[in-house]
């Protein structure tokens, strides 16, 4: 998205919207990967609070080629549909076709290297395991725990599941040396206990780590501590 004020949504839209919806026309024997999503951004709207992207936005995939591919050119299609929200959301859709070339990789170039390079960036990168992240069930909240030596002033959790957590509301986050714990309101949707809070953790507004944190509940906790 590059109009102003117009916005598309992450995997989890929070409070309304949808994510983008993607189906692939692929050659025999070319598979695709997932869609790698980049770090949202809180979108507050007249009904709460969304999870999505403003301005350019890159969506990733990655594409396997067999290795018995010979060099030449093959064609990918895709069937794309999302929505672009303002005051009012527009559904879209377009077909697309793209001609790639197979071919050494000294002999490959990309127009596009810079938003590539700049679109990389922005995902979310692996939680280095020193952190251990843990998640406890609440009667009315998550707490997400981890460790950490560095200084963090603030944290952010976009949850990749909906109804999870209370999207709108503020994320409270308390430090005990290196003990760090963010409490999530629990979405009043809340129904069925997951075995992991998995989502996005953003620290200090800059850094961003992919979460899967193992979940335990409050009487899991005390059970274990009554042996």
């Amino acid at each position: 998205m590059t109009d102003t004020g117009w916005h598309i949504y992450w995997q989890n839209p929070g409070d309304s919207g949808e994510p983008p919806r993607t189906q692939w026309k692929l050659p025999a024997g070319v598979t695709i990967g997932a869609l790698e999503w980049p770090t949202p951004m809180r979108l507050s709207t007249a009904v709460g609070t969304d999870y999505g992207y403003q301005g350019t936005t890159v969506l990733f995939s990655s594409l396997q080629i067999p290795a018995t591919a010979q060099p030449g050119n093959i064609e990918v299609g895709l069937d794309l549909r999302w929505l672009a929200c303002h005051d009012v959301c527009i559904p879209q859709h377009t077909r697309l076709k793209t001609p790639l070339r197979i071919a050494n990789a000294a002999s490959i170039h990309y127009s596009a290297h810079q938003i590539l390079q700049s679109a990389a960036e922005r995902l979310p990168k692996p939680l280095p395991p020193s952190y251990r992240p843990m998640a406890t069930i609440l009667p009315n909240s998550f707490l997400l725990t981890f460790v950490s030596s560095e200084p963090i002033t603030k944290a952010e959790f976009f949850p990749a599941e909906v109804e999870q957590i209370e999207n709108s509301a503020p994320q409270e986050l308390a430090s005990h040396g290196k003990n760090k714990s963010l409490t999530l309101k629990k979405s009043q949707y809340f129904r069925q206990e997951p075995q992991s809070l998995k989502g996005v953790l953003v620290i200090n507004g800059r850094d961003a780590y992919q979460v899967d944190a193992p979940i335990q509940s409050s009487i899991k906790i005390r059970r274990s501590h009554q042996k």
